[in-house]
């Protein structure tokens, strides 16, 4: 991820016409520093993605690389899947494993479970009370958004390996990418492969 990282930082500021000294400057971090996170030989934390991502007027996702966002809205049509509880959307909660309901998946749409959001972290994408359709798997590639459970507790985010640590960025800027380091008990439970507007 981080040469990644390195490579779009580098890109974004090119195209801001902007060189190291000036964008270090405005991210507040020294330009040698700047230069080691474009090629590759330190990768950024979360603060310094944070400032970078302001100083080049994209978010954190956009300057992780993020991928493509999902439909903006899926109907409900046949064959249904067991709505497990929730999820947070913003700071982690416990998922529930009880069924409370059942959603309808829509076709050509194949999930395993669905989970209900809560919070607003991942606005636009995802809106409080969706149910996101959850294609359950233990992996993912970068920038897709999956069901993440750290230490026991569940949260909706795009997923960033980070060499051996994970980093996962919510689509509302608000929020600050959440970087967890090697040794960090984190776990994909599934793939969102889309979500049902219930209002």
């Amino acid at each position: 991820m981080q040469n990644e990282i390195g490579k779009r930082i580098a890109e974004l500021r090119r195209e801001r016409g902007l060189n190291q000294e000036e964008l270090a400057e405005l991210a507040m971090l020294h330009r040698v520093t700047v230069a080691k996170y474009e090629t590759g030989q330190i990768e950024p934390g979360a603060l310094a993605i944070g400032r970078i991502a302001d100083a080049l007027g994209v978010s954190a996702d956009e300057l992780l690389c993020r991928v493509d966002k999902l439909p903006p809205f899926i109907n409900m049509v046949k064959d249904a899947v067991p709505i497990v509880g929730d999820i947070a959307c913003g700071k982690p909660i416990t998922a529930e494993q009880n069924i409370d309901g059942y959603a309808e998946l829509p076709d050509g749409v194949a999930a395993d479970f669905a989970l209900r959001c809560n919070g607003d972290s991942m606005t636009p994408t995802f809106q409080p009370g969706d149910l996101v359709l959850i294609r359950q798997q233990p992996e993912v590639q970068q920038g897709q958004i999956a069901a993440v459970g750290i230490d026991g507790e569940a949260t909706l985010k795009r997923f960033y390996k980070n060499g051996d640590g994970v980093v996962l960025i919510a689509d509302n800027p608000a929020y600050p990418p959440q970087v967890y380091p090697a040794g960090t008990d984190v776990r994909v439970y599934g793939l969102a492969v889309g979500f049902v507007r219930v209002w």
